[in-house]
């Protein structure tokens, strides 16, 4: 059955609302930290707790009011006003959470939003932290030689010279800046616009690629498809309900791709286990302490504990849980991949890219690609093109997943002591 004249017009007339009234709505950007705040940490030699700001403008109580308006029009029982209403509550919880910046209320909202690193993840069985330990258990075992794609030989200057030529050859003819900023919680970030590159970092040439194609063939390649689509282009903005598969996609992209390493997944692990320490009390100077002991510099350790503590309190006990999305993402969007593909449902990959959606929402935005209501995304990175591939691959990770390696961790046990006992 076609979607119904009456659900058509609720909507592109609630799209447009969302669309307008999520506008002051930049969760990131009106979390950062003045200058200031951290070149006085430095002078007063780290040994105490940082004095953040922010400026919270008014209007962000009224978004809030403004989507709770929204919602008394989607009420209905339908997976058109489900998609609508969730979308509405995510906003006008992320307004809240603005405006408790400072409190123990923040964490709240923090965690009603992106979860934390005690929440389960999509088998309802592991949890975020689960994940974490996993991959921190692995990492410790294994400290391999750095090679030359490892190696930080590439300045500001020209990570920016060489992003701007893989953004045309990625999407010949559009415009982007790419900018180099004094300011910034990572080292680079994207928006649809705009390339964001801290001054004085340096890079490697296998960073360059994680942020190629994390940044590129992820954030900005959705923000792109959601901004053209004709009746819902809402979803070429960020919302904070969809950052778990958002920020999910760009990481299993790093590990398709080939671009992620140890010691970038080792950084989205300390920043899940942060979180957590912080949720159990851990302030400002502890978090930055434990990332100077897990190999980070002065700068980067303060950045890292900027990231968990941000609109929370440096004092401990109300993190900012964004930074558990990214491998609760990596896993939800993984098992996504999975049964799809070999539930024979290969056309439902390319729609990760339509605009910024949430995994739940691809059944949905099917139909709606197949009524023409939503349209096919006009950029598609390499690997979700190559189904053949990602077929295959994926179709032996199920398989994988039903092995017991208990048997075979004995034998590889047993073979490995023998040898070094015929070596005595």
């Amino acid at each position: 059955m076609a979607v119904s004249q009456r659900l058509l017009a609720l909507l592109r007339e609630v799209s447009a609302e969302i669309l307008d009234a999520q506008r002051p709505l930049r969760v990131i950007r009106l979390l950062e930290w003045p200058e200031e705040v951290e070149r006085a940490f430095f002078e007063n030699g780290a040994r105490e707790l940082p004095r953040p700001t922010y400026q919270v403008p008014h209007e962000v109580e009224a978004v809030g009011k403004r989507f709770r308006g929204l919602l008394e029009r989607v009420t209905g029982d339908n997976e058109i006003e489900r998609f609508l209403r969730e979308t509405c509550v995510a906003m006008a919880t992320a307004a809240r959470m603005l405006c408790a910046v400072g409190s123990k209320d923040f964490y709240f909202h923090s965690v009603e939003i992106y979860g934390r690193p005690g929440s389960l993840s999509s088998d309802r069985r592991t949890t975020n932290s689960d994940l974490a330990h996993h991959f921190e258990k692995v990492i410790a075992g294994y400290a391999p030689p750095p090679g030359a794609v490892d190696q930080p030989s590439i300045d500001a200057e020209e990570a920016a010279n060489q992003l701007r030529a893989r953004f045309q050859e990625r999407f010949s003819g559009l415009q982007v800046r790419v900018v180099i900023v004094d300011k910034l919680a990572s080292n680079a970030s994207a928006s649809v616009d705009e390339i964001k590159i801290k001054r004085g970092a340096r890079f490697s040439p296998r960073d360059l690629r994680q942020i190629e194609h994390h940044e590129l063939g992820v954030h900005v390649t959705t923000a792109l498809n959601g901004r053209a689509q004709p009746v819902m282009p809402f979803v070429g903005v960020p919302s904070p309900r969809t950052t778990r598969t958002q920020e999910g996609l760009a990481v299993f992209t790093e590990f398709v791709t080939r671009s992620t390493s140890l010691a970038r997944v080792r950084r989205l692990c300390d920043r899940t286990l942060a979180v957590q320490m912080a949720e159990e009390g851990a302030n400002f100077l502890d978090l930055y302490q434990f990332f100077l002991g897990r190999g980070h510099d002065e700068r980067a350790s303060f950045d890292c504990a900027r990231r968990v503590c941000r609109g929370g309190l440096v004092e401990g006990g109300a993190p900012f849980t964004k930074d558990v999305c990214y491998l609760d993402g990596l896993l939800r969007v993984t098992n996504f991949l999975r049964i799809a593909l070999t539930k024979g449902q290969s056309q439902l990959v390319r729609l990760l890219f339509v605009g910024k959606i949430a995994i739940e929402d691809i059944p949905l935005f099917d139909r709606l690609v197949r009524e023409g209501v939503a349209q096919e995304p006009i950029f598609l990175p390499a690997w979700a093109q190559d189904l053949s591939y990602l077929t295959s691959f994926m179709s032996y990770t199920v398989f994988l997943g039903r092995s017991d390696l208990t048997a075979e961790q004995r034998r590889l046990d047993d073979q490995v002591a023998r040898a070094e006992a015929e070596l005595i």
